[in-house]
């Protein structure tokens, strides 16, 4: 005679069980993967990885070409930003999300996306060694107001900002003033 209870029992934590290596199997392959920034909307990357088909449609949609194709390893063909070398525009409408068929990219709310923190680095800005500048400001995308000039110095406010890049973009400075970092290494 078989004691249901215990039947029962056993019936939750087997399912329990797998769902708990299952989930501890992800974190460790997760904690592997190197760091990419993907274009607005992207799912979570280990859905992404799974859905995105490197079909190029949000490479091509994009209309500032903000959007590069990794050319090696194990997610070679799959679309990423660096914004430290080319500014997303956090288009209206966000064509690159728009263009994915698989659900890779969903359009998002713009107050949702979150590429990365900028960094002022004083000692190169021309601003804080005597003229003025200004270059930076004004650039951030519709709805954000991340950079101010205060005492003709610019001032950013990592709470708005979105690591978009344009920043880097309009900076004249060789090497750039300005530093991109990723959200999760930001302080």
């Amino acid at each position: 005679m078989v004691d249901m209870g215990r039947r029962k029992w056993l019936s939750r934590l087997v399912p329990m069980a797998v769902d708990t290596v299952v989930r501890n199997v992800e974190q460790q392959f997760e904690r592997r993967l190197p760091h990419r920034i993907r274009p607005p909307g992207a799912v979570d990357e280990l859905q992404f990885r799974a859905l995105c088909t490197q079909c190029g449609a949000c490479t091509n949609a994009c209309p500032h070409a903000a959007i590069f194709t990794l050319a090696t390893g194990s997610d070679a063909g799959t679309p990423v930003l660096l914004p430290e070398q080319r500014a997303c525009h956090i288009c209206e409408g966000f064509p690159c999300a728009a263009a994915c068929e698989t659900g890779a990219l969903a359009v998002p709310d713009p107050s949702s996306v979150d590429l990365g923190r900028v960094r002022l680095r004083e000692d190169r800005c021309i601003a804080f060694a005597g003229p003025e500048c200004g270059a930076c400001v004004g650039v951030c995308p519709d709805g954000v107001d991340a950079i101010a000039l205060r005492g003709w110095k610019p001032s950013f406010d990592a709470d708005q900002c979105v690591g978009c890049g344009l920043c880097i973009e309009a900076c004249p400075t060789l090497p750039v003033s300005i530093e991109w970092v990723p959200a999760d290494l930001a302080v």
